[in-house]
């Protein structure tokens, strides 16, 4: 089999031509934006959950770590490797013509670190109102917070689900 790759006429296209013929359709720039905000809302999510997370260990954990040493490494790695991805991904898109990306509102950010942090301390506190016999309390916690997320849940389509 010829790995190079031909024009009509036989004679060799180049790496360019090819990605060039690949790139003018408008399916690849919305999938390829599709791609960049994935990546862009997986950084964003990241953020948020350390931010939580460090939240979380400053206030109930006197400052100490929730994570072992294996997995604070892991997450560093993690996230340096998903902004890295993201940063390829908007320089490419950039470079092909795809429009920018919106920027992160500041306050769905701050909103969505209260939430994280929701759900790392009400199911600790649930669980440790029951234990404590306090049945009806950890009911009435768990509640308050699963309801949001229940009700948000029935109003997505089908299709979101």
């Amino acid at each position: 089999m010829d790995p190079v790759r031909r024009q009509s006429n036989g004679a060799p296209r180049s790496a360019n031509a090819a990605r060039t013929s690949r790139t003018k359709g408008p399916s690849y720039l919305e999938r390829f934006a599709t791609l960049r905000s994935l990546l862009l809302l997986r950084v964003t999510e990241l953020r948020a959950a350390q931010e939580a997370r460090a939240t979380v260990e400053t206030r109930y954990l006197g400052g100490h770590t929730a994570l072992f040493p294996d997995e604070v490494t892991a997450w560093g790695e993690q996230l340096r490797n998903t902004e890295t991805l993201a940063a390829v991904a908007c320089r490419l898109a950039e470079l092909d013509g795809v429009p920018p990306a919106e920027p992160t509102d500041p306050d769905v950010h701050s909103a969505r670190v209260t939430e994280l942090v929701a759900d790392l301390v009400e199911p600790a506190k649930t669980t440790a109102l029951e234990k404590l016999g306090e049945g009806e309390r950890a009911q009435s916690i768990a509640t308050a917070w699963l309801r949001p997320k229940l009700e948000l849940d029935a109003r997505m389509p089908v299709s979101g689900r």
